[in-house]
């Protein structure tokens, strides 16, 4: 079988093409940083921590319609991956019981963004029954 000498060139040119997105500033911007304010401060209240001591880098927000699903990596101030050390739940981190996931259903409440429910440091699917139990949309949490 014999190809267009075209179709040659398209592995180079998907290999200098940028992905889709990359770089690109999400359009839900100011909902992300909302998001991750209000899961920081339930976060750090979980742990009994002030929220200066405690980043959350976001992975992945996904929307639908007036609701919102984060998963995020817990930092400390430095930026670094979060140390449970003074925290109640530090002998389960050593146990290998915790991790440094912090997930959260949101839900917009008129123009403001009210927490649902959120799990930190699970070591498990923690947000699995969130659809059914919160009556949220299934497709969020896939």
């Amino acid at each position: 079988m014999k190809f267009p000498v075209k179709w040659l060139a398209l592995p180079l040119v998907l290999s200098i093409m940028p992905a889709a997105g990359v770089g690109a500033p999400s359009v839900h911007k100011a909902d992300d940083d909302a998001i991750t304010a209000i899961a920081i401060q339930a976060a750090a209240q979980s742990l009994k921590l002030d929220a200066e001591q405690l980043k959350l880098a976001p992975e992945n927000i996904r929307y639908d319609g007036d609701w919102a699903f984060m998963q995020a990596r817990l930092r400390d101030a430095a930026d670094k991956r979060f140390d449970y050390a003074g925290t109640a739940l530090h002998k389960a981190a050593q146990a290998g019981a915790m991790s440094d996931l912090c997930v959260a259903l949101l839900r917009r409440d008129g123009q403001a963004w009210k927490l649902i429910d959120i799990a930190v440091g699970p070591s498990d699917v923690a947000w699995e029954d969130w659809a059914g139990r919160h009556h949220a949309p299934e497709g969020l949490f896939k």
